[in-house]
């Protein structure tokens, strides 16, 4: 009986850190937000204007943002946009984290899924252990005289890496899994996973 107390109260306990946990990250981390651009906005504004209104800094901050990205759509936008980035991934830690966040606001931000055809599973990186993959496209192999899928499988965590594999269709299994929620799969390490697998009809097989 005392086992099961204990057993009882460790699942309960966990079940609570799994709903707390993320809504206090996630108050934290907006309170973050607020703070950084009410201290960086703020006293620009009070030069000015004498104004003391919370969260005026997130609302200013978000303009910006805003017109920035209506900025960067032009062909000089994205000259600069480009410009920067290039010499960001020659700095090696800044690298890795600014890589590693524009693929999860690209992942979360549902710009990913024009990329990827569809997500597949593939006996990788030895028959009995499946990975996930997405489906690039397809190349045609005239030494064999067949045709290879061009698919993509991510390194879990850190999906800014990964192997570009090609694959014979008939090695490959469709899924009825969408791009976001798979990337939410392997970005959050397997702890975002779907409840159910179901297979897509093998649409170069019919």
């Amino acid at each position: 009986m005392w086992q099961q107390f204990k057993t009882n109260i460790k699942n309960n306990l966990f079940s609570g850190l799994l709903v707390t946990v993320p809504i206090i990250i996630t108050i934290v981390v907006l309170r973050a937000v607020f703070r950084f651009f009410d201290n960086l906005i703020l006293p620009l504004l009070h030069r000015y204007y004498d104004v003391n209104i919370p969260g005026l800094g997130i609302v200013v901050g978000l303009i910006l943002i805003y017109l920035i990205g209506v900025v960067t759509k032009n062909y000089f936008g994205k000259k600069i946009v480009h410009l920067g980035e290039s010499i960001v991934v020659k700095i090696p830690i800044a690298k890795t984290v600014y890589s590693g966040v524009k693929q999860i606001l690209l992942t979360f931000g549902g710009h990913e899924k024009s990329s990827f055809k569809q997500v597949v599973l593939l006996e990788y990186p030895r028959k009995g252990i499946f990975s996930i993959g997405f489906l690039n496209g397809e190349v045609q192999d005239r030494i064999h005289q067949r045709t290879l899928l061009s698919i993509l499988v991510m390194t879990s965590i850190n999906p800014t890496s990964g192997y570009l594999i090609l694959v014979p269709p008939e090695q490959v299994i469709f899924t009825r899994l969408n791009v976001e929620d798979a990337m939410k799969w392997i970005v959050s390490g397997g702890i975002v996973t779907p409840e159910t697998i179901e297979q897509a009809a093998n649409p170069y097989l019919e």
